[in-house]
């Protein structure tokens, strides 16, 4: 019989963490499950470690040579036989329930596709980083719309319908954010969420990223916002739309001025409307959301408030009383120096 889940793990020179890993997934209270490690041309103990596991739902696939992720995550949804997919990076670590937790929650939502959740941050020795959780949101709507700004999953918490990704062609030459942008075409036609629990252990480490893969992963980046707004049947290089939408989710309100920002947020309102994408009122609160950070992060003069309460993002509803207080501030503090 084939096993309900499918764990991915693309693994390359993980011999000091990928133990904790696999025993992570060996020792889970749902255990109708394959686990698929996908050695990409390790040069280490990577494989010798994991063929020390005598456990009959371990498989075990070697890369002719080292291919990089794209090939080696699709190659695993190739020789996946479950009917779920979950991911987990072979440095970190599920928590014990996490199988069941989301098996669970994809049976009782069947029309959602993907789900993730919660992480926990820990060190190069699995030591917890002291305030540092990625918190993700949750709820299907505000997943769907928070995705256009920022990537809303922790690659190594999330579960997908095998069938339905393949359909979808996999992933794409997008690495490192490959994952990114096979998360945005799914949510471009299916329901997503988070559920709002701790699923992982996610390890940050000096190998995690290099600048090389920094600056790589920024453009891909900027590549996936171009493809968000093309959704939304708007010309992504009109007025850098896509490298004014890819700084917000890189929280680099400097590149841009205020101007620049309400024309982007005035671009997607109007594409909203006419398209339907998202539901109204929620999505036109989102983006006043982001406005009003952009304003009170920016640190705007005495016009703060002013812009935050322009016309064409602005209502008394979607305002909270902080950031009235914040705005007001601002302008007050700045028309004081002003004056002075």
């Amino acid at each position: 019989m084939t096993p309900k889940i499918t764990v991915l793990m693309a693994a390359y020179n993980a011999e000091n963490f990928i133990e904790k890993s696999i025993k992570s997934i060996v020792d889970q209270t749902f255990t109708d499950f394959e686990l698929l490690i996908i050695n990409d041309g390790s040069s280490d103990k990577t494989v010798e470690i994991a063929k020390k596991f005598d456990d009959s739902r371990i498989r075990i696939i070697e890369n002719d040579k080292n291919r990089g992720l794209v090939y080696t995550r699709n190659k695993g949804l190739k020789e996946a036989l479950g009917e779920y997919i979950a991911i987990l990076d072979s440095d970190d670590v599920a928590v014990k329930n996490r199988l069941e937790l989301q098996y669970n929650f994809l049976l009782q939502y069947p029309e959602v596709v993907l789900c993730g959740g919660h992480a926990i941050a820990v060190d190069h020795d699995g030591k917890q980083i002291p305030s540092n959780l990625f918190t993700m949101p949750h709820g299907q709507e505000e997943v769907k719309m928070q995705m256009l700004f920022l990537n809303t999953f922790v690659n190594s918490t999330v579960m997908f319908r095998a069938l339905i990704v393949k359909e979808l062609g996999g992933y794409r030459d997008y690495a490192p954010a490959e994952d990114y942008e096979l998360f945005t075409r799914i949510a471009e036609k299916y329901p997503i969420d988070n559920l709002d629990t701790v699923l992982v252990e996610y390890r940050i480490h000096h190998n995690n990223t290099s600048k090389l893969q920094s600056d790589l992963g920024d453009r891909n980046v900027r590549r996936i916002k171009s493809n968000q707004l093309t959704y939304l049947n708007i010309v992504s290089d009109n007025a850098g739309l896509a490298d004014i939408l890819f700084s917000i989710s890189v929280w680099d309100f400097n590149s841009f001025k205020f101007s620049d920002y309400l024309y982007l947020f005035r671009t997607l309102k109007m594409a909203n409307i006419r398209l339907c994408k998202y539901p109204r009122e929620a999505f036109e609160k989102k983006l006043f959301q982001f406005w009003a950070n952009i304003i009170i992060t920016k640190g705007a003069k005495m016009n703060a408030l002013i812009l935050l309460m322009n016309r064409n993002l602005f209502k008394w509803s979607f305002m909270s009383g902080s950031q009235f207080r914040k705005a007001l501030k601002l302008s007050i503090k700045n028309f004081g120096r002003y004056k002075n």
